[in-house]
């Protein structure tokens, strides 16, 4: 088989044409297949086949046959067909949310129970959808976002920051934690000067919820000294079911625990803090994102609706 000089480099048009001629058989049907016209069709042929230096086809009875230097070049070009669909399939997936990797970080609180559930849930619907989870304290988790470590954080009570953008998902209210049995005596609801009857389990207040709850006791003139300061409510939960003393901590620590071990009473004057997603300004929310922030916030008002039923609560925002 004779061979033309080289010219150049076999271009996406020359490959489209050439797929579509092999594909159908013929001129006018690869025309048809490509929405052009038949000279447009041999045009670009004659052109693939000077740039590359070879024949590529031969007419046999009114059809185009590959020659065995087409069919070797098809095998190489049914390749890259296959990585388009593939990279066509992706993209609609990503438009449609079907999959892709998120990488999230959220605060302890949120991670006990609520993260694992909206993560269970949305894999249900997303399979094909990877994360990746970490656990941060603030600081930390706002360093994981601004770095580019994690994709979208969940936390409460964010602070404004250049670099971030802050959205608030729900509200939930601080509440008190006692050992099964020892709130008998207390009402549905409870002043803060009713903690100092037991050992007081508290939050460090470089925390945000830890901040909130002693700029709380700061305005009631209520003195509640830890004897037991913990970095996190779910320790403060894991010691108020030992009998370690009683503790205040967010709604959603409080609902994930045991209902046979602790007793859980509102605040008669609420103490409510804001849970948001954060996510780096610079950086847009994939559709991804989006849907699970949904699915999450979804898990956020089911956790808070039991909470109401087995404290008796009614919703801080309500």
């Amino acid at each position: 088989m004779p061979c033309r000089g080289v010219r150049g480099r076999m271009r996406l048009r020359h490959i489209e044409v050439f797929h579509a001629i092999i594909v159908t058989g013929t001129v006018s049907g690869a025309a048809r297949l490509l929405n052009v016209s038949q000279p447009a069709v041999t045009k670009i042929l004659q052109h693939a086949e000077d740039q590359i230096g070879l024949t590529l086809f031969e007419r046999i009875r009114g059809r185009l046959h590959p020659t065995p230097e087409g069919l070797a070049l098809f095998a190489e070009v049914q390749k890259i067909y296959s990585g388009l669909e593939s990279l066509k399939k992706l993209a609609r997936n990503l438009k449609d949310g079907r999959s892709g990797r998120l990488r999230i970080a959220a605060s302890p609180a949120l991670c006990i129970d609520m993260m694992p559930q909206a993560i269970s849930r949305f894999r249900k619907d997303h399979p094909d959808v990877n994360f990746e989870v970490e656990t941060h304290h603030y600081k930390d988790l706002v360093d994981a976002l601004l770095v580019q470590d994690v994709d979208l954080g969940f936390a409460f009570e964010a602070t404004p920051h250049p670099g971030l953008s802050i959205e608030d998902l729900a509200e939930g209210a601080m509440v008190a934690i006692f050992q099964k049995g020892a709130a008998a005596p207390l009402p549905a609801a409870i002043e803060l000067t009713e903690m100092t009857r037991w050992p007081f389990i508290g939050l460090r207040a470089g925390d945000p919820l830890g901040g909130l709850l002693h700029n709380a006791m700061s305005m009631a003139d209520v003195a509640l000294n830890p004897e037991i300061e913990v970095k996190t409510n779910r320790i403060a939960l894991s010691l108020v079911s030992r009998g370690a003393g009683a503790a205040i901590v967010d709604g959603y620590t409080a609902a994930s625990g045991q209902p046979e071990l602790i007793d859980i009473r509102a605040l008669k004057d609420p103490l409510t803090y804001r849970v948001q997603a954060i996510w780096a300004r610079h950086r847009p929310q994939s559709v991804l994102a989006r849907q699970f922030i949904q699915t999450f916030v979804d898990v956020e008002r089911e956790t808070t609706a039991a909470l109401n039923r087995r404290s008796g609560m009614l919703r801080a925002a309500e």
